[in-house]
């Protein structure tokens, strides 16, 4: 149990502090720059999903039991903590699409484990 709490928590550190420290950089090179604000976004979102796949794999390969229902519970609770950081500038499709990416790398895992 005390592994798979760590699993969860290095997951979630995994994938929020890199995504934190390249939006602080990209924010300060759009402002010193002067870019487009469609740029940044594009570019911080493909990031955020490079890193959702990155956290995913090790997520994947920490958890050994149940995986795909241990990725439906980290996924409820990923989606939980994005609404509460994301409050005033949700956007919900790319929100969906990160929950159903990392359930789909889950289950893919876990059917090829079965195999």
């Amino acid at each position: 149990m005390k592994k798979t709490i760590r699993t969860y928590i290095n997951t979630i550190l995994l994938f929020l502090i890199p995504f934190v420290v390249i939006s602080f950089i990209l924010a300060i090179l759009s402002y010193f720059m002067q870019t487009n604000s469609l740029v940044m976004n594009v570019t911080i979102q493909i990031i955020s999903y490079a890193l959702l796949i990155l956290a995913a794999l090790y997520f994947t390969s920490s958890i050994t039991q149940k995986r795909f229902s241990h990725c439906l519970c980290f996924t409820l609770i990923y989606f939980l903590l994005s609404l509460l950081m994301h409050l005033g500038n949700i956007n919900y499709l790319h929100l969906f699409l990160k929950s159903l990416l990392f359930m789909a790398i889950g289950l893919f895992k876990e059917l090829k484990t079965r195999k």
